[in-house]
């Protein structure tokens, strides 16, 4: 049985990650703005409830820094950026300017590529799936070696 090298692994799993990521992507794309809100809450609440487990795997598994404030940054990750784009609207017609005739609509860019630390993978992984599903987008993570585990 042949196998594939590491590198021709690696470029299979990307592809692979890039076909399901753009299968989702169709998916929100075609989301209503609240169904969009629902889908980022359940990201944030999840990242939130969990702050503490993931502080603590993330600074296991990379040595870096405190857990305790990584328990911070986890919630300000989760709680405060939920709370600073929960109320922005996101999908459609953002502003629609009949005296200029300009409208401004809201088009998700698609994949995303969301490279990740070793220093604060955790809160870093929350901050990003949050924004980027809050557009409409779908995001494919690229962990720090020392990280993997942690995300």
């Amino acid at each position: 049985m042949e196998t594939l090298d590491k590198d021709l692994r690696s470029i299979q799993e990307v592809r692979d990650l890039i076909k399901k990521a753009k299968e989702a992507q169709a998916k929100l794309a075609v989301m209503t703005q609240e169904q969009i809100n629902a889908i980022v809450k359940a990201v944030a609440d999840a990242g939130y409830k969990h702050r503490e487990k993931l502080a603590k795997m993330a600074n296991e598994e990379t040595g870096f820094g405190r857990w305790q404030d990584k328990i911070i940054k986890n919630s300000f990750a989760s709680k405060h950026v939920y709370a600073s784009i929960k109320d922005m609207k996101t999908v459609g017609v953002l502003k629609d300017d009949k005296a200029h005739k300009v409208m401004e609509v809201a088009v998700p860019v698609g994949v995303i590529a969301g490279l990740i630390p070793s220093t604060n993978p955790t809160s870093t992984v929350i901050y990003k799936a949050l924004i980027a599903l809050k557009a409409g987008n779908s995001i494919v993570f690229s962990p720090h070696p020392n990280a993997l585990k942690s995300i």
